[in-house]
């Protein structure tokens, strides 16, 4: 579970944050701040791993609490949603290490696409050893995808007889099933099945739901959604 931290000083706009964030699977919204100056007490006390932040806010703007969160090397990645769109602002959040820049007014559509990239990201982090350009630059994909209205094109590697049959194995399921499922089902190894998974999950055609155990990490489950 991701913790989302909120910093926004217009109460309607970090309402609606709160609530695009709270519906969006496995994103807790943990807290939210006015101030630059609140906003550091709670990145201390919560330890977000993700804060949303304003540009324009009394005493303390966004850039200049950006600025002392990095001075601080405070890890946290920040996405801001901002009307500010100078480039001269817009290049030094950049600079600073923003993951995602939104400008106000925004759609949910647009919010998603970042908060399933940071989720993507995180995942990517923790459950490899190792990263090819291939895994790196699926980042990108929720946001080729909204951008253009055209899904990303397949990555190299994905053969889209195999991504068929997965396709028909799932929506043939009557329960979620693993990684390891889609495999024993269809003859393939462990590693592919889950590469391709991976790649359904970008594309938003399935979606991610975890079993828990008494012990142990929890399993994937994968739900088919339909094609998008």
């Amino acid at each position: 579970m991701l913790k989302a931290l909120v910093i926004e000083d217009d109460p309607m706009v970090s309402s609606i944050n709160q609530k695009y964030l709270n519906s969006i699977e496995l994103v807790e919204c943990v807290g939210h701040a006015r101030t630059g100056h609140e906003a550091m007490d709670l990145i201390a006390t919560l330890r977000p791993d993700v804060i949303l932040l304003d540009i324009f806010m009394p005493a303390m703007n966004g850039l200049e609490l950006l600025r002392e969160i990095r001075r601080k090397l405070i890890g946290v990645d920040v996405i801001l949603i901002t009307a500010a769109d100078h480039p001269q602002i817009v290049e030094e959040a950049m600079r600073l290490g923003i993951i995602d820049y939104i400008i106000k007014p925004f759609d949910f559509a647009r919010f998603r696409a970042a908060m399933e990239t940071l989720k993507k990201r995180h995942c990517l982090f923790r459950e490899h050893t190792n990263l090819n350009q291939q895994l790196i630059d699926s980042l990108h994909a929720s946001k080729q995808k909204l951008s253009t209205g055209e899904p990303a094109a397949p990555p190299k590697g994905i053969d889209a007889v195999t991504l068929q049959m997965i396709r028909e194995k799932l929506a043939a399921s009557g329960t979620p099933p693993s990684a390891q499922d889609i495999a024993d089902q269809l003859q393939l190894s462990r590693i592919t099945a889950r590469k391709y998974l991976e790649y359904m999950c970008e594309t938003d055609e399935i979606t991610l739901d975890l079993k828990y155990s008494a012990k142990g990490r929890p399993t994937k489950l994968y739900i088919y959604k339909g094609k998008m």
